[in-house]
């Protein structure tokens, strides 16, 4: 028998020897090493060149101009207000240090008085910018046109970190670079990185971004000078060329000199290759061709003297800042007296942009309204981290432990059943978004790492407890739910079937027809026995099956109502109505748990790309999120109105929870120097603190004045009121039923053994009975043609409604003894008929 063979396996071997015996493309291919020895290359030429100048070599009004990228004439930067920038870094400077400026600059200090600042400043500061008048800001078109990347498209391009505004945010994380290595011989000058957060605040949308530089700090005097670098502009090359002043050329140029040599040394040593080492991507990607255009930044920072405050804050005794910078960078447990933040003036120039901007501060602008850049150390940035994962540690605890006693408050069906789901499950997922985010925020924050973990193990528990919780809450509700559906089901009547063909049915068994009965004879004598024909007809008929006596009620453990807590299993007498096949609860409980999983890993995705984008957006979005994470009361407002129920929770859940999960919040919308560095915005916090406040006011009018206070008739579906109106007409049956009590003894003395069950004992009150605690219940009642009750006198009758409670069944009970009976069981006490949820 011949074996068919499938021919497309053939087709397969065919196509791959054609592409692999393919010719190879005429274009030579793009030869990483190749690229990355031309790279180093280039360094050392530059760093030739750096070695070589002198102060002076680098003048563009002269016409001098270097063989460095950046610096060359056809590369078209805007040098010419280099000098004049130059000029007004000195003069922010002397307005700092005063007359001991042209001291520092020169390399000759009259006495050996070093200056208050500290020698390493690695830390942070923020403030504002503003444009300065030296400013030549280029259009993007010009900027394009110069660097060769024009096209067809040129007119929508535009450049990166192009500040065109004239105000707006600006934040320095500055790292000091420790080590014999990056330092000069006598300490005197030292590497420093600084990444720069910087913003436009009149772009479109408030734009901003984030860059690197690298530069030379002189911790003598607290001045410093940074640059990037990138393959438009070799910055680190030029920086000598940048100082102030001669002597600050020689100093930078000797220790950049054995700096970069040390670098490029490592770049070849290597395994994979480092295109930039001075690169100023936050990501440390390559900037090649297809790189996005950006601007280059010059940055000239001269700090502040560091000075002593006393208990009211006032400027004290100059400080042993020796001793106090080593006791803040390697505690010993010392009394570190109270001192200033650290401050810096700042001077920025954009080569390429041509914008110059400077901070924002005295005494161009008043000491109330900016002060420069300011900020903390990085130890005092790190202590102050610990101390508010503290303090949010401490909520988290209280937040436990309110979940918990709520838990505990709701331990029967009846009490569950009122919880809304909703509330508690935006609570989980703002607990599992806290977790996330706690597990991560190390690597933004670089330290406690420990603690971090610690508190997201506290967050992680929260968010089981609440599951678990909502796991109950779920379990009750569904069974009520499907309990009514069938009942639904049950009551609703079948629709008609179309006419169809009659089906043969079986005969049934033939029966004698009966036979007309004989004239009725005499009636016989007393002494006349009765015939065999009439005694046979008289025989006694067989009697009619009684009914099944209804089945038991069983009272299950908790006590609650037995229908609460119905086994969901098929009956062995299902409806008529065909229904629906029900879905086990536990895979409902394992869809539920896989939607919530899916939403927080989306809601946490999604919040990390908006962290990326522009200012406007960012807020909005957060905004956003904030208020929809604290309208948690709103799903249980709801569900109170659409079961017309109240005291679903305790107070001290609601106000604990509300005032706990308003605390983050708080933190970073009114702290300035919170851990994420986030822009403070009072305005939005007290919108949020009043939204959440409405929804308390909400739910304690509610519970006074029922939950369907402000919802007109018809909205809402209709639900049993506990606490009706009494009148006293006999049509409408609404006064309740009772039985007597021992009669009260009067003020005088007499007896009021008169009084029956529902008897007035004042104008407009009657006399009840209470069989839960056994006491005397006196309520309002409206006489019968009386009418209904005036205007002043509503107020005071719905509030003296609730303090009686009337039943589907015609008692009445103490508000407290009936809320407190339905508790444990949704029975009358009474009759034992089933009641309503509360």
């Amino acid at each position: 028998m011949e074996v068919r063979r499938d021919p497309r396996q053939f087709l397969f071997f065919i196509i791959l020897i054609i592409l692999i015996n393919s010719p190879e493309s005429h274009n030579p291919g793009f030869n990483p090493r190749s690229r990355y020895d031309e790279v180093i290359e280039r360094e050392w030429e530059q760093l030739d060149i750096l070695n070589r100048t002198r102060w002076g070599d680098f003048d563009t009004k002269e016409n001098k101009w270097l063989n460095i990228t950046g610096l060359r004439k056809q590369d078209a930067f805007t040098w010419d207000v280099l000098g004049n920038v130059k000029s007004r870094a000195r003069e922010r400077m002397r307005g700092v240090l005063g007359e001991r400026t042209q001291g520092w600059l020169d390399g000759k200090h009259e006495d050996e008085r070093k200056e208050t600042v500290y020698r390493n400043i690695s830390g942070f500061v923020q403030g504002e910018w503003v444009l300065s008048p030296l400013s030549r800001t280029r259009p993007a078109l010009d900027l394009l046109n110069a660097t060769g990347h024009i096209h067809e498209f040129a007119q929508l391009g535009d450049f990166d970190r192009n500040l065109t505004g004239t105000h707006g945010m600006v934040r320095l994380h500055l790292t000091e670079v420790d080590g014999r290595q990056r330092t000069d011989e006598n300490r005197t000058m030292s590497e420093l990185k600084a990444k720069v957060v910087i913003g436009d605040a009149e772009s479109w949308g408030d734009n901003w971004w984030e860059f690197n530089l690298n530069g030379v700090h002189f911790p003598e005097f607290g001045g410093a000078v940074l640059t990037t670098t990138s393959e438009r502009f070799s910055g680190i090359f030029a920086l000598p060329h940048l100082q102030l002043s001669p002597h600050l050329y020689l100093s930078s140029q000797e220790l950049l000199n054995r700096t970069i040599h040390q670098t490029i040394q490592n770049q070849l040593d290597r395994p994979f290759p480092v295109w930039n080492p001075w690169s100023s991507t936050v990501e440390d990607a390559a900037e090649g061709i297809m790189a996005t255009t950006h601007c280059e930044l010059i940055l000239f920072l001269q700090e502040a003297p560091v000075q002593l405050l006393d208990r009211h804050g006032q400027p004290a005794n100059q400080p042993d800042l020796e001793w106090l910078e080593q006791e803040i960078r390697f505690p010993t447990g010392a009394n570190v007296p109270l001192h200033s933040q650290m401050s810096m003036d700042m001077v920025g120039f954009s080569p390429d942009c041509g914008f110059v901007i400077e901070s924002k501060g005295p005494p161009d602008f008043p000491p109330s309204e900016a002060m420069h850049l300011v900020g903390l150390k990085t130890e005092e940035f790190n202590d102050d981290a610990k101390r508010s994962i503290l303090a949010f540690a401490v909520t988290l605890a209280f937040q436990l432990m309110f979940i918990i006693r709520q838990a505990k408050e709701a331990a029967t069906p009846s009490t569950r059943n009122r919880i809304s789901f909703y509330t508690i499950a935006i609570m989980a997922l703002g607990d599992g978004f806290m977790f996330l985010a706690l597990v991560f925020l190390h690597l933004f924050l670089g330290t406690s790492q420990l603690q971090l973990f610690t508190i997201a193990f506290l967050a992680l528990f929260s968010v089981v407890l609440e599951l678990r919780f909502l796991m109950d809450i779920w379990t009750v509700q569904a069974t009520e739910q499907m309990r009514q559906d069938r009942q639904q089901a049950s009551a609703t009547p079948p629709s008609p079937q179309p006419p169809s063909t009659p089906s043969p049915s079986p005969q049934p068994p033939s029966t004698p027809s009966p036979t007309p009965a004989p004239p009725r004879a005499p009636p016989p004598s007393q002494n006349d026995a009765p015939p065999l024909a009439t005694a046979t007809a008289t025989q006694p008929q067989p009697t009619p099956t009684p009914p099944p006596p209804p089945p038991p009620v069983i009272i299950t453990p908790d006590q609650d109502d037995p229908a609460d807590n119905e086994p969901l299993l098929p009956t062995t007498n299902p409806p008529a109505a065909a229904t629906p096949t029900e879905i086990s609860p536990r895979a409902e409980l394992g869809a539920l748990y896989s939607r919530y999983c899916f939403l927080l890993i989306v809601t946490f995705f999604i919040t990390l790309q908006f962290t990326t984008m522009r200012s406007t957006a960012r807020a909005f979005y957060f905004n956003t999120l904030s208020f929809l994470y604290l309208s948690f009361w709103l799903p249980q407002i709801y569900r109170n109105i659409m079961r017309n129920c109240r005291k679903a929770l305790r107070w001290d859940f609601v106000l604990g929870q509300s005032a706990v999960r308003l605390v983050p919040i708080a933190y970073f919308y009114a702290v300035e120097s919170n851990v994420l560095f986030s822009r403070t915005d009072l305005q939005g916090l007290a919108v949020l603190v009043g939204w959440v406040w409405c929804q308390i006011v909400v739910l304690a009018a509610q519970e006074v004045l029922g939950s369907r206070f402000f919802v007109r008739e018809g909205w809402a579906p209709p639900a049993y009121d506990y606490h009706p109106v009494l009148r006293e007409d006999e049509e409408g049956a609404t006064m309740p039923i009772g039985s007597s009590s021992p009669s009260p003894i009067s003020a005088s003395g007499e007896s009021e053994s008169a009084l029956h069950p529902g008897e007035s004992r004042a104008k407009g009150k009657k006399l009840f009975d209470c069989s839960i605690c056994a006491t005397d219940l006196e309520v309002p009642v409206i006489p019968a043609g009386g009418g209904g009750p005036d205007v002043q006198g509503l107020g005071a009758l719905t509030l003296q409604r609730r303090a009686y409670m009337v039943t589907p069944c015609r008692h009445i009970f103490h508000s407290a003894c009936l809320e407190g009976w339905m508790r444990y069981r949704l029975q009358c006490p009474n009759c034992r008929e089933v009641l309503p949820p509360l």
